[in-house]
């Protein structure tokens, strides 16, 4: 039985160009803060294990693309029309598994409440961020707790 979300795909598109226009900001004033986590070696070594393990759900050429597009915006390049082809349909897919399921949709969600909560507060010690998606830590388990009763 499917449940329904209040899922709104503008929310999440100006969301994602708000982010845009913040890095576009950052590059034309390197001096300022950056409000998101910063893309390192870790991170992009992390991501592409994630992406292999979806390796067999999707057909080879799509997957290359898919690896290809993630490479490109790490260099700071834009991808080709397919790699972006490919990383929209998967953005796509996940958006729809988690718009149709409420558990994901309620997962997703705490997750980033609480990686937004911490990374205001890491901002405001000065330290940087968490991973997102980390298993909750003795400091922010009381903030997790906190964050499920909210709606």
């Amino acid at each position: 039985m499917m449940s329904s979300t209040n899922f709104n795909m503008g929310e999440v598109l100006n969301k994602l160009r708000a982010i845009e226009e913040d890095a576009q900001l950052n590059e034309l004033d390197p001096g300022s803060e950056q409000g998101g986590r910063e893309i390192d070696n870790s991170t992009f070594t992390r991501t592409m294990t994630r992406l292999a393990a979806i390796k067999d759900a999707v057909g080879e050429d799509h997957y290359n693309d898919l690896r290809a597009g993630v490479r490109a915006m790490y260099m700071n390049r834009r991808p080709s029309l397919n790699q972006m082809t490919a990383l929209m349909d998967l953005l796509e897919t996940v958006l729809t598994y988690v718009a149709e399921d409420n558990s994901l949709f309620q997962r997703l969600k705490t997750d980033l409440n609480r990686d937004a909560v911490a990374a205001g507060q890491n901002m405001a010690a000065g330290q940087p961020a968490g991973e997102i998606g980390a298993p909750g830590t003795a400091t922010n388990a009381g903030q997790e707790s906190a964050m499920r009763g909210l709606k």
